[in-house]
């Protein structure tokens, strides 16, 4: 019988704590309808492109937010799709970031009907469904939802979702759940292709169903997958360790708990009709009615140009607008990227507030 190995460490516990306090806090705020919408939108497009990016996709962060606000059906197809919201790339890319989007869909309905009829033991059968949609029209249909023909693994397979379904949370914190099942996918590799992208998603169906959905506007593959060279280290730390999760489970709370921390502060920087953004260290900063404005459109984004920050503010010259970019970088909420007119203004060192 599957049994992970691992030890809670303090890096471990912090991290966990840092997850459950931003996840209450965004619970308990007082967020608009409207916003709750674009934060989701942004995170989904996020955590999409952040995902394609890793496994090779050549597709802009702006090609992957016109496709999702496109909202196209699962049975559009990806020339038809380019054609329509004008996305210029390779059709495989463009498919790619369609069964994406299609397979994260069917991961956000299971987990809602999981939770409407209080029902969570995912097995086989959704992993290979989630597969299926990743390899629509890129993968031999007989490849797609099928595991590989190897003899160990739907062994491995069985036991690794008998553990799955009858560990309970007295035995182990659900995000660690989550952390082995992603680990433990990746190592029996199942499939024949899209064994990180199936994996992931069933991480992320595994934390929606326990609770750590934080409303679904968090972008954690950002984070989890920042950098290869982190990931594969982290990753291969559990055989040079001896089958011992502990760093790889560290690595993967620290990611959350990052990710967890940033989407608080986009929620508490927007919540009430008078933000207050406060500097790393912590002191609140005065702004203008304009800059806050920006801040509050910046807190989405992360980054935007004077054109994006422009439209926000069409009936403000180009000079008062630079002026206020001035400001906050002076007061070092911005950073910019470049000199010339493309430059990018970048969010700078923000603190959650109040």
């Amino acid at each position: 019988m599957f049994s992970p190995e691992y030890i809670i460490t303090n890096k471990t516990l912090s991290n966990l704590i840092g997850i459950e306090v931003a996840g209450k806090v965004i619970s308990l705020a007082p967020l608009q309808t409207e916003w709750e919408g674009r934060l989701r939108q942004e995170a989904l497009i996020k955590n999409i492109f952040s995902l394609a990016r890793f496994v090779g996709n050549a597709l802009s962060i702006d090609d992957v937010a016109k496709i999702v606000k496109d909202e196209p059906s699962r049975d559009d197809k990806a020339g038809v799709v380019a054609s329509r919201i004008g996305v210029i790339g390779k059709e495989k890319d463009i498919q790619q970031i369609l069964n994406l989007l299609n397979a994260t869909r069917l991961v956000e309905q299971l987990a809602y009907l999981a939770g409407k009829f209080k029902q969570g033991d995912f097995g086989e059968k959704d992993l290979s469904q989630i597969h299926l949609l990743m390899g629509e029209r890129l993968m031999e249909p007989k490849d797609m939802g099928k595991f590989r023909d190897h003899v160990e693994v739907p062994f491995q397979i069985e036991d690794l979702f008998g553990w799955y379904k009858n560990v309970g949370k007295n035995e182990i914190h659900p995000v660690n759940k989550a952390g082995v099942m992603f680990y433990e996918l990746q190592r029996i590799n199942p499939f024949q292709d899209n064994n990180l992208s199936t994996a992931l998603l069933f991480f992320q169906l595994t934390l929606l169903t326990e609770g750590y959905g934080l409303k679904r506007i968090w972008s954690f593959n950002e984070e989890v997958l920042k950098s290869a060279d982190v990931f594969k280290i982290s990753f291969d730390s559990v055989e040079r360790n001896g089958g011992a999760l502990t760093v790889w489970l560290e690595f993967l709370t620290r990611c959350l708990s990052d990710s967890a921390e940033k989407a608080q502060t986009k929620v508490l920087n927007l919540v009430g009709e008078a933000p207050i953004f406060k500097s790393d260290g912590g002191k609140a900063i005065s702004l203008t009615e304009r800059q806050i404005v920006i801040m509050e459109e910046m807190t989405l984004k992360n980054e935007m140009t004077i054109k994006e920050i422009r439209s926000i503010l069409p009936m403000v010259s180009d000079d008062t607008i630079l002026r206020d970019l001035k400001g906050l970088i002076d007061k070092k909420l911005l950073r910019k990227k470049g000199k010339t007119k493309g430059a990018l203004y970048v969010i700078g060192k923000i603190r959650s507030y109040r």
